[in-house]
């Protein structure tokens, strides 16, 4: 079993827990979570990180047809990422926003993250990973939150600036082990 705690854990976009406990086992099934308050002391071989503990990111290029999705544009603000990067700001449609790298390559992402600082303006944080997990998730027909028994390789959003929700310029994406 392997232990990773952050500052937030993105469940869901109702569901962000603080100061949690995300155990896993070496297939990345989720086994418990746990709040680090509900303990008189620290949980052991726990690894404790600065950011916000998501799900992994799902690209619905690479699992759905273009017919498929061609009908998201009626309920999501699909935007691909894949090819070419937008540069003008995306302003929200009022509609799920999907952020879709065409990927799973941190290295390409943290790259592409760099650029949508300037024209994701008008996001939260929690939106921005939403669109790149929970509802990608949700419309590709897997498990969409962090709870116990879902397997999922979990990604550290790092370098968030807390106390407005929004990117930083060095805000990056790793996959915790």
């Amino acid at each position: 079993m392997i232990r990773f705690a952050s500052q937030l854990v993105f469940c869901s976009p109702q569901q962000i827990l603080r100061r949690t406990v995300i155990e896993q086992n070496e297939k990345n099934t989720i086994t418990r979570i746990f709040g680090l308050d509900e303990s008189l002391a620290e949980s052991a071989q726990t690894s404790f990180f600065n950011g916000i503990i998501s799900s992994e990111f799902i690209s619905l290029k690479q699992n759905l047809n273009e017919a498929i999705l061609a009908k998201l544009c009626a309920d999501y603000q699909y935007i691909d990422l894949s090819d070419e990067l937008i540069l003008k700001p995306v302003i929200s449609l009022n509609k799920p926003l999907i952020l879709d790298f065409g990927l799973n390559n941190i290295d390409q992402i943290n790259k592409k993250i760099d650029v949508l600082l300037s024209v994701l303006t008008g996001f939260s944080i929690t939106d921005i990973i939403a669109a790149c997990t929970y509802f990608p998730a949700i419309v590709s027909g897997k498990a969409s939150t962090i709870q116990v028994n879902n397997t999922t390789q979990l990604v550290l959003w790092e370098n968030i600036n807390f106390r407005t929700y929004q990117f930083n310029e060095n805000t990056s994406v790793k996959f915790l082990i």
